[in-house]
Parts: structure tokens; C-alpha cells; sequence
């Protein structure tokens, strides 16, 4: 390897719009997904209604296959969520490099942080990075704790 610098503020950008890329096309799929078990879900609503009760029976099935496939693809979004603050992390870091005056890093991290809309994220966040953000924040239970997922509503 030379002496040449790895160019880290084109190297950000790059993978922030790489991940960019991935969020499209990642929404155009779950998007005709959600079609998809609409209209399913549709279909079992019309069965439902039939007179013929082994037709309603399996209306009944299809619907309910439908709702827990539209509360899977709840996942999407939360991992769609995570990509775009991980995308706007590298964005903040892009553009803190490539400032003439750099922001001090605590502040860098606290902007960060403030991008979470999940509260592991920020347990996360905390465990990894806490030690260096200064920042204001409630402390994990245990790093086991901060490290698991859950689904929040918004």
C-alpha cells in the first residue's frame, strides 16, 4: 500500500448513497408487497361473505394469514428507520470532514444520537459510544439489553 490517505469524505458519500439506492429500491418492493396482501386480504373479506361455510371458513384463514403478513412487513420499516439514520450518521460525519472548522466530536455524536427515533438505537448508541459523547442519556440496563431489537409505534 502507499502513502496516499484513504479519501474518507468521498468514501462516505459513496456509501451514503449506496444505502440511499437500496432504501428505493427496497420501498418499491415492500410497496407492491403491500399490494399484494391487500388484495389477498380483499379476497379473504369476499370469501368471508359467501353463504357457503367451508368458503367463509377459508375467507377467515386467508384474512388472518393477510394481517400477519401486513404486521411482518413492519419489520421493513423499522429496518428501513435504522438504514436512513445509519445513511444521515455518514452524511453528518461527510459533512463534519469537509467542514473548514470541524465540529467538536462530542457534538458531532450528540446530532447523531438525536436522530434516533428507537429507543435501542440510543441504548446502542449509549453502550458503544456513550463513553465518548458526553451526551445527556438514561444508561442501559445491560449491554444484552441495549443490543436487542423491539418495535416501537409512531
Amino acid at each position: 500500500m502507499d502513502d496516499k490517505a484513504i479519501p474518507l469524505p468521498p468514501l462516505l458519500e459513496l456509501t451514503s448513497s449506496q444505502l440511499e439506492v437500496a432504501l428505493q429500491n427496497a420501498a418499491s418492493q415492500v410497496e407492491r408487497l403491500a399490494q399484494s396482501v391487500a388484495a389477498f386480504a380483499k379476497l379473504g373479506a369476499e370469501m368471508c361473505a359467501s353463504a357457503d361455510p367451508a368458503m367463509a371458513a377459508q375467507g377467515i384463514r386467508v384474512t388472518a394469514e393477510a394481517q400477519r403478513a401486513m404486521f411482518a412487513m413492519q419489520f421493513h420499516d423499522q429496518l428501513a428507520q435504522r438504514v436512513e439514520h445509519v445513511r444521515d450518521a455518514l452524511g453528518d460525519m461527510h459533512d463534519a470532514l469537509a467542514a473548514p472548522k470541524p465540529p467538536c466530536p462530542e457534538a458531532l455524536l450528540a446530532v447523531i444520537r438525536s436522530r434516533y427515533t428507537m429507543e435501542d438505537e440510543r441504548r446502542l448508541f449509549d453502550v458503544m459510544l456513550g463513553h465518548v459523547a458526553q451526551v445527556p442519556h438514561a444508561p442501559a440496563t445491560s449491554d444484552t439489553e441495549a443490543l436487542r431489537s423491539s418495535v416501537e409505534i409512531f
